[in-house]
């Protein structure tokens, strides 16, 4: 028997500046309501990817999967937030009972592009899902445009920099009336690199 495709993901991506949406949920409820919206995050992409079940009756279940310590109560008030701020999608929540977002959904699917055998429910679909858009081959981290690619490349040239040979030292004066002391040169010198490596690295 095959092995079952996995659905969801063992990590996501978390925008440093995230929206105002976010901000009004942290707003209204503190640090609490933003780590509460995050940890929904967390399950949502743990679980099944890019959507989860809401309903009282698995409030409990989910505040112990999170593991949260917050009340039933203010899980509940940030849920309804972050739902009326748009951090999850009305309309589907309405119809379906589930927590998922049009941002959810593409964060998801750029994810998994490289899987097979992801299926996306028609029904609970917020972006056009075809199957190229899904297993087109493209994958992030291999992106040439990646950051962390950018990183590599200025380490690499960082340390062809400074596998440079060093200045010489400036030549003595014609007159050996005017020539300093062999260590105070060297101190000069060495002070005038590591300034050099400081401008470099900044």
């Amino acid at each position: 028997m095959p092995r079952p495709y996995k659905k969801g993901l063992d990590y996501f991506e978390l925008d440093c500046y995230l929206d105002d949406k976010f901000g009004m949920i942290e707003a209204e409820f503190g640090d609490k309501g933003f780590a509460i919206a995050v940890k929904l995050y967390q399950l949502i992409y743990r679980e099944l990817g890019y959507y989860c079940e809401w309903s009282d009756e698995l409030i409990p279940l989910h505040k112990s999967k999170m593991g949260l310590s917050s009340g039933i109560g203010t899980i509940k008030e940030v849920v309804q937030a972050c739902i009326r701020v748009g951090i999850f999608s009305q309309e589907l929540f309405d119809k379906y009972h589930i927590l998922t977002s049009r941002g959810i959904q593409e964060r998801y699917l750029r994810a998994v592009a490289k899987r097979k055998g992801i299926e996306v429910k028609k029904e609970y679909s917020l972006v056009k899902v075809t199957q190229n858009a899904v297993n087109d081959g493209r994958n992030p981290v291999n992106d040439v445009n990646n950051p962390v690619n950018d990183a590599k490349k200025r380490k690499e040239k960082k340390r062809i920099n400074n596998s440079a040979p060093a200045p010489a030292p400036p030549d003595p004066p014609e007159d050996d009336d005017e020539w300093e002391d062999p260590e105070e040169s060297l101190r000069k010198w060495e002070t005038w690199k590591a300034q050099q490596e400081k401008r470099d690295e900044s």
